[in-house]
């Protein structure tokens, strides 16, 4: 099972906390359940039955300075849309090789709790910091966002309040605007819409290039139908017009394109069929069974 990628120098490795099955009309409320079959048989992986079956991905980037990991995946006590967390992200580090102890920076996409959930251990007794020796990057559009008055819970097991708040106190949070080199070769860049503070990575080696969306697009026919209405995006138009920016780009300059929520591993390319645009996943990599 071929789960890992090279960008010139930088290596990757395509993780993932399990899957989550749930209706897609919870994030796309104005869309038939019929306008997704055309897709059954292009991305069976996503799809159960009529319902989506999403990844949780993240990513382990190894650069020649640094071990960075984007996004923490949904956690051990979270759910989607009433489904529980299958909580296998951290599984996958043992299974693949990766201490905890090597990570030196955490980005986190943007702050929707199936991004943050890994960022402190809550399957032992002591509740620690799941990486220990990394910052965790947030941006600062997202982090007054998500901590105003009017977003705050009070409830205790607000995920927000477990797993993000506490890296303030911990002295951990490292708050970036605009473009922010984070490790040789990868920039952050701010992709609002989504959310306030939402960031995507250009990685870079070599000749070769890679675009991390984030949840730019939450699955891979959104990369076809990126107009579709989303209620996820914080602000729909802008949610619409960085989606469709950030693909054009993509398509453009021919980059690899990495997301969460695109098929295990979670990268391919961007191709035109009829005039439409598609994800591709890599020929090099096969589906394995993550249920």
């Amino acid at each position: 099972m071929d789960n890992r990628i090279k960008i010139g120098d930088i290596h990757i490795v395509g993780l993932t906390d399990g899957r989550a099955t749930f209706d897609p009309r919870i994030l796309f409320p104005d869309t038939s359940l019929e306008a997704w079959e055309p897709y059954y048989d292009i991305f069976p992986e996503c799809f159960d039955g009529k319902f989506f079956r999403t990844n949780l991905g993240s990513f382990a980037i190894s650069t020649k300075d640094k071990v960075i990991v984007a996004d923490t995946g949904l956690g051990p006590h979270g759910d989607m849309f009433g489904f529980p967390a299958p909580g296998r992200l951290l599984g996958d580090f043992e299974s693949n090789e990766i201490s905890l102890e090597s990570v030196n920076t955490v980005f986190i996409t943007h702050l929707h709790g199936d991004h943050y959930g890994w960022n402190y251990r809550e399957d032992t007794e002591e509740r620690k910091p799941t990486f220990p020796n990394a910052e965790y990057i947030v941006h600062t559009k997202d982090w007054e966002h998500w901590t105003s008055d009017s977003m705050k819970s009070d409830e205790p097991d607000d995920p927000l309040a477990r797993s993000v708040l506490p890296l303030f106190d911990d002295g951990l949070l490292k708050l970036i605007e605009g473009q922010t080199q984070i490790g040789r070769g990868v920039d952050a860049i701010h992709t609002p819409g989504h959310t306030p503070g939402h960031m995507s990575l250009i990685i870079s080696s070599g000749k070769e290039r890679a675009l991390l969306i984030g949840d730019i697009v939450g699955s891979p026919m959104q990369v076809t139908e990126s107009d579709f209405f989303y209620t996820p995006d914080s602000d729909s138009e802008l949610g619409r017009k960085t989606r469709n920016d950030m693909l054009d780009l993509a398509e453009k300059e021919n980059m690899t394109v990495l997301g969460s929520h695109l098929s295990y591993p979670g990268w391919g390319t961007i191709i035109r069929w009829e005039g439409r645009r598609y994800f591709q996943p890599l020929k090099n990599t096969k589906e394995r069974l993550i249920n």
